[in-house]
């Protein structure tokens, strides 16, 4: 059995869950920790409960005791107020974590809410800019990721994915992982030797 999860509040993240995660063999190396904005003005017309260097202490503290572990978190731009610098302030804090995957949208409006009638609406293309610089920040954070795992032993699970040069299985720490074409079938859980990465995904044989 592998148990993911797949996402929880900055506030939920104790350090006993730490402990759990990074000890239960059980439990997926990978924690998802939706952060929607690295600036605190921003968090607070959003209405969080956390300030940047709360989610902040979480994410190195998650780092200290799983060097390896896949850290992800939604980031939302364009939020209605939005200033260039706010957006700059979120940019900094977003490259300063070790995250290694991220989900970036921009904000849209939901009816009746604060923010859907706030004059103050980021432009639809200033947004597009926004969420394409922090990708590429992204891109780099991790690319140097992936070629970290080259040589490790990653305990992973096969998928009913396949691509054209194998079968494809999720490390425990949130990465795919082509295997040579195998008979191997969905569900199974095994150790993979990473070998390479090519064009953003990691290739490797059963250990």
């Amino acid at each position: 059995m592998r148990l993911r999860i797949s996402s929880i509040e900055p506030m939920d993240v104790s350090s006993a869950l730490i402990g759990l995660v990074a000890e239960e063999p059980r439990v997926a190396q990978h924690l998802h920790i939706p952060l929607q904005s690295g600036c605190n003005r921003i968090l607070r017309l959003m209405s969080r409960r956390y300030w940047t260097s709360q989610y902040a202490e979480r994410i190195l503290a998650i780092r200290e005791r799983m060097p390896n572990a896949g850290l992800g978190a939604d980031v939302m731009v364009g939020f209605p107020g939005e200033t260039d610098q706010d957006h700059a302030a979120s940019a900094a804090f977003i490259d300063s974590l070790p995250f290694t995957y991220l989900h970036i949208f921009p904000y849209s409006a939901r009816p009746h809410t604060p923010a859907a009638a706030s004059p103050h609406q980021v432009n639809g293309r200033v947004a597009h800019e926004r969420a394409q610089e922090i990708r590429s920040l992204l891109a780099r954070k991790r690319e140097t990721f992936l070629q970290a795992q080259v040589g490790r032993e990653l305990s992973s699970v096969t998928l009913h994915e396949s691509e054209a040069s194998g079968h494809v299985a999720l490390s425990s720490n949130y990465l795919k992982i082509i295997l040579p074409s195998s008979k191997l079938p969905p569900n199974t859980l095994l150790n993979i030797q990473v070998e390479r990465v090519h064009q953003g995904l990691l290739f490797g044989s059963p250990a």
